[in-house]
């Protein structure tokens, strides 16, 4: 392997890293809605309210 073939390498792994960071810090691989808009709208409407003081803030289901 030449020194040339080495850099492109280096950086399709690089990229690679840096996508997975980027992802992970912007809510991927965290559950997702999963084909379910309404909880997903719902989820965005309430990611500014704060958790109850108990722990987590529970989630509330229309019973599916």
């Amino acid at each position: 392997m030449d020194l040339g073939s080495f850099f492109v390498l280096l950086a399709v792994f690089v990229a690679l890293a840096i996508a997975i960071v980027f992802i992970c810090n912007h809510g991927g691989w965290q559950g997702g809605c999963g084909g379910n808009c309404a909880a997903c709208r719902q989820k965005c409407a309430n990611a500014g309210q704060k958790p109850a003081a108990g722990g987590e803030a529970e989630e509330k289901t229309d019973g599916e």
